[in-house]
């Protein structure tokens, strides 16, 4: 299977809220994926195979205390193609698009029992670097993760 990567568009917000709403049981709003697309559009990113769009990262660039990162806003693959490594490039082509943009690291908030994405996230170099206690709205914990940009 081919994986293309392009940037987003305002023509890609359906298809990014249906997989928001297949991927997440409190999923954000198509109004607010429309917004990060509109003001994130350069550092976010869409996976396509043939013609459809099958994942999609949100990000946008963040200042740290130690210089500007890439802060991963929100990050998810079509349920049906999981599984096929298509989040793990999807991570690996962001990493390049921040190093070209001379970025020090990347940040991203992910919920503490989403066990597939944590695994994921550690396996490609991020470390958990706290809780975040109540983060979502509806009470549940997230942990901040960061992968530092040698």
């Amino acid at each position: 299977m081919k994986v293309r990567f392009r940037h987003p568009s305002i023509f890609d917000v359906g298809r990014l809220y249906e997989i928001e709403r297949l991927s997440f049981e409190h999923p954000f709003p198509q109004s607010v994926i429309l917004s990060q697309v509109i003001l994130h559009s350069d550092t976010s990113l869409v996976a396509v195979v043939g013609n459809k769009v099958v994942g999609y990262a949100i990000a946008a660039i963040k200042v740290l205390p130690e210089g500007r990162a890439l802060h991963l806003l929100n990050f998810a693959v079509d349920p049906s193609y999981r599984g096929q490594g298509i989040g793990r490039l999807m991570l690996r082509v962001l990493e390049k698009l921040a190093r070209k943009k001379g970025l020090k690291a990347i940040v991203l908030e992910v919920s503490t029992i989403n066990y597939p994405a944590i695994r994921l996230y550690e396996s490609e170099g991020f470390e958990k670097i706290k809780v975040l206690k109540n983060y979502y709205p509806w009470g549940e914990d997230a942990y901040l993760m960061k992968k530092e940009l040698k």
